[in-house]
């Protein structure tokens, strides 16, 4: 099934089109591109800021409407209110279930229910801040430092408790 998208680079620059192989753990995939019956671009995650899953091309003309009263209430409670600021200061608010700091990215999805925006894939590498449930989140948290014997010098897995090289305790 194909699904309409616009990925927005880091750049500035976005890509409109369609995807079927967009998944959350991949580096790459292929976009039909808008408007050319034949063109397919390979897009690369790493130059991405975010992938707009879209309801139309042209977007909404009409003002968006937000929901009076206190919209959490209607969210699954699984679901986290979440606020992205991106490096070039965009704000993005919404809620997300996959929040985590070791993968690629996290969908949510927006605030507005009148978005058309279905959901939004946010690429960590370009996030300035997050805001879970009104609490800032350390981006540096789900990135370790490289571990290293203190005896043998060797690079270290992180769960390792003792050095396969020498058997020292870590």
């Amino acid at each position: 099934m194909l699904t309409k998208i616009v990925a927005k680079k880091k750049n500035g620059t976005l890509i409109k089109g369609t995807t079927g192989n967009f998944l959350p753990n991949r580096n790459m995939f292929h976009v039909n591109l808008d408007g050319a019956a034949d063109a397919v671009s390979e897009v690369l995650v790493d130059d991405l800021k975010a992938i707009f899953f879209v309801k139309s091309f042209e977007g909404i003309s009409r003002p968006h409407i937000r929901v009076q009263g206190n919209s959490s209430a209607d969210r699954k409670s699984i679901e986290r209110k979440i606020r992205v600021t991106f490096m070039d200061n965009e704000v993005i608010e919404g809620y997300s279930h996959s929040f985590h700091l070791d993968r690629l990215g996290f969908f949510m999805t927006p605030a507005d229910p009148n978005s058309n925006n279905a959901r939004i894939f946010v690429l960590l590498s370009s996030v300035k801040s997050v805001f879970v449930d009104g609490k800032a989140i350390d981006l540096t948290a789900g990135s370790q430092t490289e571990r290293v014997c203190e005896q043998c010098g060797k690079k270290l897995e992180p769960g390792w408790k003792y050095c396969p090289f020498d058997g020292a305790k870590i």
